[in-house]
């Protein structure tokens, strides 16, 4: 924090020497920025300053931002060389530009009488504009116990939703693959589309909820199966403040064969940034299947904890 307020109080006394327009954004703590703003999103401020650089600073630390001031800067017959900032995608290839891309890696494990080990790896990627709002998650799960695989999952799933600027009703489509080891399949894909509707968009807070139809199919030596399904879900994310934000998500899917079968995927994640400019934070979760087509031999639910270390791509 000490830092931060350090950087702040720099950036409001630095002196100009730029043609570029420049827009004062004014902080919360009352300091004031001069600054080209380079994008405004409902969750950051990028900004270029002359001095520092290029920045960027959470939306909910900006109590005002002024695009008609103007600083008054010192003439000069040097050429200007202007820094143009692009986004390259993920690891410089091209993939995944002007999304908002976060990897999640987790490791525990515990040796003694017995041992245990586990590990997680996660990535997720999500792009909105005026029309389209899409949604990439990947994630593999892996454990251990006294040195015998015992847990080992693998899913992908992408989901787009085409929007209306002055409703809040939109259209949505999406997919999911899975791999588990210990199901009575081993593969699993399901599509889905159908009408979904915004009860809240805000800085601080995102609700959807979405129903349709759709199908999943198995793949296994004890299942294989097709099998029609309903879907009723809903998805929120809450920044409880500048460090804090929580994401969760409920989708049953009711079989249309029988009302009595039906699946629930339910996930949790409690995000805090340690460090905002370096994108790196703490990320506690729990993710359900509640499945009530598996056999007497495995469980109905399938919970899974992790602890994660979480980066900005």
């Amino acid at each position: 924090m000490y830092c931060r307020s350090l950087l702040l109080l720099i950036l409001s006394f630095l002196p100009w020497q730029t043609f570029a327009s420049v827009s004062a954004i004014t902080l919360k703590n009352g300091d004031t920025i001069h600054a080209e703003v380079i994008t405004l999103t409902k969750d950051r401020v990028k900004f270029d300053h002359p001095s520092l650089g290029v920045l960027t600073m959470p939306r909910s630390e900006v109590s005002m931002i002024d695009p008609e001031t103007r600083i008054n800067r010192e003439e000069s017959t040097k050429p200007v060389v202007k820094r143009v900032n692009t986004d390259n995608g993920l690891f410089g290839t091209g993939l995944y530009t002007n999304w908002k891309r976060r990897m999640d890696l987790g490791l525990s494990g515990k040796a003694g009488k017995s041992s245990a080990s586990q590990l997680n790896v996660g990535f997720t990627a999500d792009f909105e504009s005026e029309r389209i709002r899409l949604s990439h998650k990947t994630a593999y799960y892996r454990a251990e116990s006294s040195h015998e695989l015992s847990s080992q999952s693998f899913y992908t799933a992408l989901n787009q939703d085409w929007l209306r600027p002055e409703s809040p009703w939109f259209q949505f489509a999406g997919g999911r693959f899975d791999y588990d080891q210990f199901k009575d399949w081993e593969y699993r894909g399901n599509i889905n589309t159908g009408m979904g509707y915004e009860f809240a968009n805000s800085e601080t807070w995102f609700f959807v909820g979405r129903t349709g139809l759709g199908f999943s199919k198995t793949v296994g030596e004890e299942d294989n199966r097709f099998t029609p399904e309903g879907l009723l879900g809903v998805e929120a994310k809450w920044d409880m403040n500048q460090y804090q934000h929580i994401e969760l998500s409920n989708t049953y899917y009711p079989s249309l064969n029988d009302a009595r079968q039906y699946r629930n995927l339910t996930s949790f994640d409690w995000i805090l940034d340690l460090n905002s400019f370096l994108g790196v934070s703490l990320k506690l979760g729990l993710t359900n299947e509640y499945d009530s087509t598996t056999t007497d031999e495995i469980d109905e639910n399938d919970f899974k904890y992790t602890a994660s270390l979480a980066w900005k791509l």
